[in-house]
Parts: C-alpha cells; sequence; structure tokens
C-alpha cells in the first residue's frame, strides 16, 4: 500500500479516537496499535524526533497494567504542541498542515481539555 494511503488512514484513525461530544472511544490497546503504525511512518523523520520521542514513551506508559493518568495527560499535551509546531514548519504543505492541527486538537482532546 502507498505511504500516503497509510498516513491518510492514520489521521483518520487518530481524528476518530473521539466523537463529537469528546468522548474517547479508544482503549489503550488501540492507542498503543496507533502508536506503532503512526511510528512506522515517520520514523528517521529529522523533523518529527520530538513527537516520535513522545509517541515511545505514551506507547510504553499505555502498555502498562496501570498507566499514569497524569504521565498521559502530560504526553498527550507535549505531542499536541509538538504536533502543531511539525504543522507550522515551512516543508509542510497546506494540506498536511490542517491534517496535522486536526490530530493536534484530537490530542488535546483525549488529554482533556
Amino acid at each position: 500500500m502507498p505511504s500516503h494511503a497509510l498516513d491518510q488512514r492514520l489521521f483518520e484513525r487518530t481524528n476518530n479516537l473521539t466523537d463529537d461530544n469528546n468522548t474517547v472511544l479508544a482503549s489503550p490497546q488501540d492507542g498503543i496499535e496507533l502508536i506503532t503504525n503512526w511510528l512506522r511512518v515517520i520514523e528517521g523523520n529529522t523533523a518529527t524526533q520530538l513527537i516520535e520521542s513522545d509517541l515511545k514513551d505514551l506507547r510504553d506508559e499505555l502498555t502498562l497494567d496501570q498507566p499514569d493518568a497524569d504521565r498521559v495527560k502530560g504526553l498527550l499535551l507535549n505531542l499536541a504542541d509538538n504536533t502543531a509546531l511539525v504543522a507550522q514548519s515551512r516543508n509542510v504543505q497546506e494540506q498536511t498542515e490542517g491534517k496535522l492541527d486536526d490530530v493536534a486538537f484530537t490530542l488535546r482532546t483525549l488529554a482533556g481539555l
């Protein structure tokens, strides 16, 4: 499958983690799977190093029997901020910028903001 198709599905799956009422619709296992897929796409990209590190930390936290809610929230907020920064970089196409901004919004929603 072409990577752009995978990327599109990841954007859609990420943005579908919450509903219109900001209710979380995903389990920690769903999050782990989604994170693993995102890591495959962004791995080795210097523009996304901060995101890659936070994603790995979040994945590790979600694998615990009882993830620390405050740590998860902090990681989600860091991811949202760093995703928004990547969206504003000069190398990002306008269409991708909007998708990244939507992901940042979803991450903030997941964090409870």
